[in-house]
């Protein structure tokens, strides 16, 4: 069994497109509130999604967020999915067929070899292996690359290999970085720079020099 994790904090319009189509996939989700103005947990729970809730938080902080969210997971595998992330029919299955203690599932790429814009907090997991590198790095704030961190972190230290769901099987609603920052402390330009400092000095601690031609990291690094 899988559990889906989503996350919401001002993003109660993207959840109501979404959430339907999570609970159809999978057997159970997780959506966890974290101080979400328009009280997003209780509609989401409402809808029979399992709500865990975090209060008196004025910024959004996604990697503490997601980890809230995982230490209410009980199954073996977790699923992380952005509140913007459309599921398709058959997303289950194909994780289920994928995912094993050697892997993680994460989106495709596209025909060029460049990413799926916003997809790229889709992760699917042994519950294990998450925690055995310490869930998201939470030194990673604000808009940031806590994506990349941890799926770096599942390679280097765990050895996992990559495998990718099929093209068009989840999308992302596109929206603004106006919205994107709405609940943020500081620009997100400076957020993402701070956190690109902290991914880049963590490749190299481990001889990663460039991640993109690094045979180990190659199948995880965001190519734009």
């Amino acid at each position: 069994m899988i559990t889906a994790v989503t996350t919401c904090m001002g993003r109660l319009e993207h959840l109501q497109t979404t959430l339907p189509l999570m609970l159809e996939e999978f057997e159970r989700v997780i959506v966890v509130d974290w101080s979400c103005p328009q009280k997003s947990g209780d509609w989401a729970e409402d809808q029979g999604a399992q709500v865990v809730r975090r209060t008196g938080e004025k910024f959004w902080y996604i990697s503490k967020a997601r980890n809230l969210g995982a230490r209410a997971v009980e199954t073996r595998s977790i699923c992380f999915l952005d509140a913007d992330t459309l599921v398709l029919p058959g997303l289950r299955l194909e994780i289920e067929a994928q995912l094993n203690l050697s892997t993680m599932v994460i989106a495709s790429r596209r025909a060029n070899g460049l990413e799926v814009h916003d997809l790229g907090g889709f992760i699917a997991l042994d519950i294990g292996h998450f925690w055995g590198v310490k869930g998201y790095n939470e030194n990673l704030s604000g808009y940031a690359l806590e994506d990349c961190y941890l799926r770096a972190q599942l390679c280097l230290e765990l050895g996992l290999k990559v495998s990718r769901v099929s093209p068009g099987i989840i999308a992302a609603i596109r929206h603004s970085n106006e919205l994107r920052g709405q609940y943020h402390s500081e620009p997100i330009e400076v957020a993402a720079k701070r956190n690109y400092d902290l991914l880049t000095e963590y490749l190299i601690s481990h001889g990663v020099g460039d991640w993109i031609t690094d045979p180990r990291t190659m199948e995880v690094a965001h190519r734009v």
